[in-house]
């Protein structure tokens, strides 16, 4: 089943960039306004990504902030980028998710949703997994190579991938596999990409011209 025109959301999680709050594990190599900076500059690569994503192919993106929706940087963003925005609800980042998924499919039949650390997504990794949703396969997923993943989708949100992961470890994936299986579900795994989190990935991202 081909995706059709227009028919799925990119829900982009993301926080005010204020310095001391953002990148945190940059702070030692590059000082609290340096890893800000390296969030912002990853934050407006991949609203770039998705803006143009969706002026290409009629789809429709919305910010997701956790914190402070008033900040004049997050403003700027909503305008230049075409953003809506919306605060994230819930104590843990699998019930943020959730609500956001089930939020957004309210109104679209596929819902992405990815961070601001994975500079390597283009459009067709976005593409691909909006296509690998069917009514066989109500979930997407691309795993990230330090064993989380940057990209989860579906067309039918429930709370089973979530539900007692270890969020921020290197387990993440591989938890989710396991809730998701043991719920019966269908799903798919797209092609590792990679995210920034520690000093070596900033590197990563200057020689790959992404920083």
């Amino acid at each position: 089943m081909r995706m059709n025109r227009g028919d799925f959301h990119i829900a982009i999680f993301c926080k005010a960039p204020v310095a001391g709050f953002v990148k945190t594990r940059l702070i030692p190599a590059y000082g609290a306004d340096g890893a800000r900076d390296i969030y912002q500059r990853l934050a407006e690569h991949t609203f770039a990504t998705v803006h143009t994503t969706c002026e290409a192919h009629g789809a429709s993106a919305s910010l997701w902030v956790a914190d402070n929706l008033t900040h004049e940087t997050v403003q700027r963003w909503s305008e230049t980028f075409n953003l809506p925005t919306h605060l994230q609800v819930g104590e843990d980042l699998g019930v943020r998710m959730l609500h956001c998924l089930q939020t957004m499919r309210q109104q679209h039949q596929r819902v992405l949703l990815i961070g601001t650390d994975c500079p390597a997504f283009i459009a067709a990794n976005l593409l691909d997994a909006a296509n690998a949703l069917t009514a066989l396969c109500p979930w997407v997923f691309v795993p990230a190579e330090d064993g989380g993943y940057v990209l989860v989708g579906t067309n039918a949100p429930s709370a089973a991938p979530f539900a007692n992961v270890a969020w921020s470890t290197s387990e993440v994936m591989a938890q989710t596999r396991a809730r998701i299986s043991n719920a019966n579900l269908n799903w798919a795994e797209l092609d590792p990409l990679w995210d920034v989190d520690t000093a070596d990935d900033v590197l990563r991202a200057k020689r790959d011209g992404f920083l």
